[in-house]
């Protein structure tokens, strides 16, 4: 009759075997699942240890396919929250996808203070009100002394022709 204690060797005898017959395929299948050698050590790690509580249990009838399953829903849930960690840190740091460099914006900054140059007086002056200085088209009449369908008027020719110029320049 097997005590406790000869059904616990038992159960870690065999699963000794389980582990020596199986790391070096579930090695493989972690690492070529997630591309990354050390990583891939991990997961095996963190997936024989998941097992041998379930195998303790006499829970696995199949284990090489047991392994293989833990190893895939390991490898995926590391992706999961790889995906997780990288979207906060983009929240808190900003997504600088896109995004230009100091060169590239000093040179798209000089090519619009040109075609601004280069409107009318008061298109230019509407232009600026509006956006650089972020006035509503009330404010802009006030600031420029005429009424506000001038504002909308000179606003709009100046950004249709802000528009064909910039074009030109891209």
């Amino acid at each position: 009759m097997l005590t406790t204690l000869d059904r616990a060797t038992s159960a870690e005898d065999d699963f000794a075997a389980v582990f020596a017959a199986h790391h070096g395929e579930t090695l493989r299948l972690a690492y070529l699942l997630c591309g990354d050698r050390a990583r891939a050590e991990d997961v095996v790690a963190d997936v024989f240890v998941r097992v041998y509580g379930r195998w303790r249990n006499g829970g696995i009838v199949n284990p090489r396919a047991y392994l293989r399953r833990a190893v895939v829903n390991e490898t995926n849930s590391w992706f999961r929250r790889l995906a997780l960690e990288r979207r906060e840190a983009a929240k808190r740091s900003g997504d600088t996808r896109g995004g230009r460099d100091a060169v590239e914006q000093i040179a798209d900054h000089a090519v619009v203070v040109e075609a601004l140059a280069r409107l009318p007086r008061r298109q230019r002056t509407a232009v600026v009100l509006r956006y650089w200085n972020d006035l509503s088209e009330r404010e802009t009449a006030e600031v420029m002394g005429c009424s506000v369908g001038t504002v909308k008027s000179s606003v709009s020719r100046a950004l249709s022709r802000l528009r064909d110029e910039l074009v030109e320049v891209a």
